[in-house]
């Protein structure tokens, strides 16, 4: 499949990131821009919720359900709208079309810069990533499919026999399953297309929505969002090619929007389309979907948004003081004096957040390098972007000298130093405060184009208006017009010129880190081998075999289960442990065989790398061992693990 072929996919995908959610963001009282910029957010939501609740009931996931959930939400708003419509705030109004069309258009030219960066970086959608996490999202999905349980409480088990069931975020992998059900897509061409859709459509919407939120309906603005949200290299590059991320990615790019409806819950909404009843409304909303997607990514929104929750507090804890109304006062003052003991009480000396926190990744720079990185967006050693780290600079002291924007450089500065902390700071202390993103610097300089975005939007603004206001006053009066529309048009290929199409080269080896060319995870005659072993098993067995050779990727590739889906063994059972020690000693041992026939284990997959170590039983089986070799290629050879079929037989 090449990305030509797949671009129907792609529109359908963002189709259903996009389309679900609109009955129901148009019945909240959102109009035009917004309306479809939230949508995302509504999907996400409710999809995870479905997943967890259809877990519960012992429902099977499955696209009718999704649709069912949809249409019964849409009814029951509908119904309670149109019961209080007296009560409620009139719908927010819509921005105009020559509005609409500008933010429309600055997307549709991200859309067209993202694309030839994922096209030089990723040449296939069925391209299969050689990073540690990449086979459990693959298998996740595939033990969706086989199962039909998505719930974010029951994902991690992968399929296999007698694993304890955990928490993950599962909303990426929710919206995959249903990606592949209703186009049949293998899993890794599913998983690279909605990971792609999500980074080109639903991360450049809430960078608009957000965009729209601090400048207000200017054209100019918009258009310059919807084109720099794909500017920058730490997001949402830096997660398309590194971990491999994706559900992290996810929960990130649906984080400008929960920054959007916090400006105006926060009354620091410039002309806000969203108003401030109908952000409290959505609240929970927002953190449900963002807390599935990824925990992590709330932190990142609480984060951003602290300096501007701080001086919302403050201002309205004055004003009430000023009116007399001292109780209400301190009531809004409350939270400024005890969120630092109580962080302090929940992180510290509870460890309620103890397991991320132990996760450490050593700093690898100094301090002033570090700063230096965020000063240039050269983050984690990637090439500096000077002419945006100059945008960003000029816009952050344009936002300096208007009171209300300060909280978005305060917000900037926090993500900031967050990366400093972990990529330069020696010491455990420095996790009370990074530990939430694993103290990892790739999830941490993925934060700061949130707030990057907006400021460098700004910075070309104030570049624009200083050279407006170097022009004669004759001129300005004769080409206003024409001056509107030709100054962001210019400002932006301006853009592309002197930074190389917003430094595709580096958004394309930042991507290009998880999709080796030269040593891909499997050759082509080991793929073709994995392909087969779909039709060479039958389903309800599973495939033993050693995770660290790509041998987890027949799950994605033909949906049957294999003994050892991931590369994180930190959870294995004890069945899997010993089978991974004596399988192939089956003819000798009888306890291989009572477990092999219990998790009807039929299979063995080898290219005998595994010697001296936890994997010596799933080498290669010696002749006398009575293994059956059923196909091979390249190093791989499929066997059937005939000495326990007499078992399985007589029992």
């Amino acid at each position: 499949m090449s990305w030509l072929g797949a671009a129907p996919t792609m529109v359908l995908c963002a189709m259903l990131l996009v389309l679900p959610g609109l009955p129901l963001t148009y019945l909240l009282g959102l109009r035009r821009l917004a309306m479809v910029a939230v949508a995302p957010v509504v999907v996400v939501a409710l999809v995870a919720v479905t997943a967890i609740g259809a877990a519960k009931l012992g429902v099977r996931w499955s696209v009718p359900l999704v649709l069912l959930v949809f249409a019964g939400a849409t009814a029951v708003t509908g119904c309670v709208v149109l019961t209080l419509r007296r009560r409620l705030p009139r719908p927010a109004p819509g921005d105009g079309l020559p509005v609409v069309a500008a933010a429309a258009g600055g997307l549709v030219a991200a859309l067209g810069l993202g694309v030839l960066t994922v096209r030089a970086a990723i040449g296939s959608p069925e391209e299969l990533l050689k990073t540690d996490d990449s086979s459990f999202h693959y298998n996740a999905v595939a033990n969706i499919l086989n199962t039909g349980v998505a719930s974010t409480f029951r994902i991690d088990t992968l399929g296999v026999p007698g694993r304890v069931r955990g928490f993950y975020p599962a909303a990426w992998h929710d919206l995959g399953s249903l990606l592949a059900m209703v186009t049949g897509s293998s899993v890794p061409a599913t998983a690279n297309i909605l990971s792609v859709t999500i980074a080109l459509v639903v991360w450049p919407l809430g960078c608009v929505l957000l965009m729209r939120q601090l400048a207000g309906p200017s054209r100019s603005a918009l258009a310059l969002a919807g084109l720099l949200s794909v500017a920058f290299g730490a997001f949402p590059w830096e997660l398309l090619g590194w971990g491999i991320l994706w559900p992290n990615l996810l929960g990130l790019s649906l984080v400008p929007a929960g920054v959007a409806v916090v400006v105006s819950m926060a009354g620091l909404a410039r002309d806000d389309v969203i108003g401030r009843g109908r952000a409290w409304l959505l609240a929970p909303v927002v953190l449900t979907a963002i807390a599935i997607a990824h925990p992590n990514a709330v932190i990142s929104l609480a984060a951003i948004v602290l300096p501007a929750t701080v001086f919302g507090l403050a201002r309205a804890a004055v004003r009430r003081y000023r009116a007399g109304r001292r109780r209400q006062a301190a009531l809004f003052a409350a939270p400024i004096v005890l969120a630092a003991p109580a962080y302090w009480l929940v992180v510290v000396k509870l460890g309620v957040f103890a397991g991320p926190m132990t996760a450490d990744s050593a700093p690898f720079e100094s301090p002033s390098q570090a700063l230096g990185e965020v000063l240039t967006g050269a983050t984690n050693h990637h090439g500096a972007g000077w002419v945006l780290a100059v945008l960003v600079v000029v816009g952050a002291v344009s936002c300096f000298r208007q009171r209300c924007r300060r909280w978005l450089v305060a917000g900037h500065a926090v993500s900031g130093g967050l990366y400093v902390l972990a990529a330069g700071v020696p010491g455990a202390t420095r996790r009370i405060f990074t530990g939430f993103w694993y103290t990892d610097s790739h999830r941490l300089a993925a934060m700061l184009p949130i707030t990057g975005v907006p400021l460098a939007v700004l910075g070309v603004l104030a570049v624009v208006s200083a050279v407006r206001a170097g022009l004669a006053p004759d001129v300005l009066l004769r080409r206003r017009r024409a001056l509107t529309w030709a100054a962001p048009v210019v400002a932006a290929l301006g853009l592309l010129l002197v930074t190389a199409g917003l430094h595709h080269a580096d958004h394309r080896d930042r991507v290009l880190a998880a999709y080796p060319k030269a040593t891909p995870l499997v050759n082509e005659e080991e793929h073709a081998l994995f392909t087969r072993i779909g039709r060479l098993t039958e389903p309800g067995t599973i495939v033993a075999q050693m995770p660290y050779n790509g041998s987890p990727a027949v799950m994605a590739l033909t949906r049957r289960q294999v003994l050892f889906p991931q590369l994180n063994l930190g959870r294995l059972t004890a069945d899997q442990v010993y089978l991974a020690q004596h399988l192939n000693q089956a003819a000798s041992d009888p306890r291989v065989c009572e477990i092999v026939n219990r998790l009807e284990v039929r299979y063995l997959l080898t290219n005998d790398r595994a010697r001296g170590n936890l994997w010596d039983g799933t080498a290669y089986p010696a002749p006398s061992a009575g293994f059956r070799q059923l196909d091979e290629g390249g190093s791989f050879r499929l066997y059937r693990v005939s000495p326990c079929d007499k078992a399985a037989d007589s029992g």
